[in-house]
């Protein structure tokens, strides 16, 4: 009857004592999630942009047309008009970093007319005249 009562007094007593020999570390911190990626610029944030820039130059801007390219490029157009002159203005520009990255400005003079005050070379040949009278 001893043996019986030992045996159950040491499978008692061996689950009852748990010790650790080690310190305990404090939990790691979880990891930083990564850098998020700038937000891209919207429609309303390029047309103003273009507006801004159209404005800059002394236009009066009508929008023509404004998307985003597969290559995030913005594309803004404008039909321009001012200071005598008519034409568009096309602006790209990068989606993320807001850069402005091409410009095509096509402005003329409304009746298609230079400066009078200009008397370099260029005017071509003289009118009415035959070129053994000059």
């Amino acid at each position: 009857m001893r043996l019986p009562l030992l045996l159950g007094c040491l499978l008692l007593s061996s689950g009852c004592i748990v010790a650790e020999t080690r310190p305990s570390r404090p939990p790691r911190p979880p990891p930083r999630p990564p850098p998020s990626r700038p937000v891209a610029m919207g429609y309303d944030e390029a047309v103003r942009r273009g507006f801004d820039q159209c404005r800059a130059r002394g236009y009066r801007c009508e929008l023509k047309e404004a998307h985003l390219t597969g290559n995030d490029v913005w594309k803004v157009k404008f039909r321009v008009d001012g200071r005598g002159e008519k034409g568009h203005l096309h602006l790209d520009y990068d989606a993320y970093s807001r850069n402005l990255i091409k410009v095509n400005d096509k402005v003329k003079d409304k009746g298609g007319h230079w400066d009078d005050d200009w008397d370099g070379p260029g005017r071509g040949k003289k009118k009415g005249h035959a070129h053994r009278d000059d």
